[in-house]
């Protein structure tokens, strides 16, 4: 019986037709697993790669349209945007949700936005399940988080907001100018996109620039160290806001030639009196608020409170005028000029209600305009002048120890006399801020 068992295999041995099968058959299976882990361990970590990439995409945008104001709709609407144009889209069956007008993937990206100390973060993760390359191996499933986090960004006192003009922002000649505390910033990409030079004198908390910072200046100070270039460019922040209507225009008759520009006439000055013919020594005109072809300050006026919109024509302060007003707005409509001459002294502070509580001077978003706001040493001005249109304002303060609650947003910015800026101005500006956006990192 040994004997039978052993010459049996011994021929089954010398069989090469079934033998070589059945051991083919033997080494393959394993090779053929093996081949698909491998396979599917290599689409794993390139799917894994994919994914991970296109969310800290997704996260960095989310964050980026988040902090500049953009709602959380409009934000995660990106992030979706950003990490399927470089993940690929799966089959799109729903939308983000009511307020989202783009499709997504059914398993869309989901995104948090929260805080890590004083940074602000924002959360993207991802799921998706994968069948595998070949039979019998059960489904997969890959997930990434990706979390960006962004500093708090430094409030300007000056934007430009020009991107090509070369010198958006122009310090030079004998100009004293301190915006310690707040930054200066200019969205232009030129090679002078912000100039100092000559005598002049400049302390800044930084300066920002979309593209070089070119200074000769003799007295530059910066708290920053040195000037940041090559940033990303601020979107205008008060954008959304909308403009005022033109009314019909006041009746500037019975104001006196003397204070107001076209006063004369029996009229009764906007329905404030009539101003005497011989007024006595400090007699003052008052207005009241309302549409003005054009407005031209000769004397000694007061405003009263509320909005004065210029339509078409100019605001002029002339020399030796006096203009004093509370809780004032200036509009400047359908290509409505402003110019305020050196010797004029002026005290005006905005209103603190309304859409446009902070502003002291806005300009319509199609008005070119230059403007030159040029007052003395008795002067003062608080609140936002923002001129986003205007081609140049010419800007000289009163120069004072103290420093003025002024920001200034315009196409290009030029210092023209000695200026100084507060940074605490949340009371005079209504809490509005012009922040330049934080560094943004990933945290995971």
């Amino acid at each position: 019986m040994p004997s039978d068992l052993k010459n049996k295999l011994v021929r089954f041995l010398k069989d090469e037709n079934g033998n070589f099968a059945v051991m083919t058959a033997l080494v393959m299976l394993p090779l053929f697993t093996g081949a698909s882990i491998a396979i599917n361990l290599a689409r794993i970590n390139l799917e894994s790669a994919k994914m991970q990439d296109g969310l800290d995409a997704a996260a960095i945008s989310a964050l980026k349209v988040h902090g500049d104001d953009g709602d959380e709709a409009t934000a995660k609407d990106l992030a979706n945007k950003t990490f399927f144009a470089n993940f690929g889209t799966p089959e799109i069956v729903d939308e983000l949700g009511s307020e989202s007008s783009a499709p997504v993937a059914s398993n869309a990206v989901k995104v948090a936005f929260g805080s890590l100390g004083v940074e602000t973060t924002a959360t993207a993760t991802y799921q998706h399940k994968y069948p595998p390359l070949f039979f019998g191996l059960r489904p997969y499933t890959i997930d990434r988080v990706s979390v960006a986090a962004r500093m708090p960004g430094r409030e300007a006192c000056m934007l430009a907001l020009s991107s090509t003009a070369t010198r958006a922002f122009e310090v030079s000649g004998s100009a004293t100018v301190d915006t310690s505390g707040c930054t200066i910033t200019s969205n232009s990409s030129d090679a002078q996109s912000i100039y100092l030079s000559g005598s002049a004198t400049l302390k800044a908390e930084c300066l920002y620039a979309t593209g070089k910072v070119s200074a000769t200046l003799a007295h530059l100070e910066l708290a920053c160290g040195k000037a940041v270039e090559d940033v990303a460019p601020i979107r205008d922040p008060f954008l959304s806001k909308k403009m005022p209507t033109t009314g019909s225009w006041v009746n500037l008759s019975g104001c006196g030639q003397n204070f107001v520009a076209g006063g004369g006439g029996n009229g009764d000055c906007n329905g404030t009196s009539k101003t005497p013919n011989n007024p006595p020594a400090g007699y003052t005109v008052e207005l009241k608020p309302g549409t003005y072809g054009g407005l031209e300050i000769k004397g000694k006026v007061l405003l009263r409170p509320g909005s004065y919109i210029i339509d078409g024509g100019t605001l002029k302060l002339a020399s030796q005028s006096v203009l004093t007003g509370e809780g004032i707005t200036f509009f400047l409509l359908n290509g409505a000029q402003l110019d305020i001459h050196g010797g004029s002294t002026f005290k005006v502070t905005p209103s603190l209600t309304g859409d446009w509580a902070g502003f002291s001077i806005v300009a319509a978003r199609n008005n070119t305009a230059t403007a030159t706001i040029n007052g003395n040493s008795a002067s003062s001005l608080a609140g936002i002048i923002y001129m986003p249109a205007s081609r140049e304002i010419q800007y000289a303060g009163n120069g004072s120890t103290g420093g003025e609650c002024v920001r200034i947003v315009a196409q290009e910015i030029t210092m023209i006399g000695n200026s100084s800026f507060k940074l605490d101005c949340k009371a005079a500006l209504a809490n509005n801020t012009i922040n330049n956006p934080g560094a943004i990192r990933l945290v995971r």
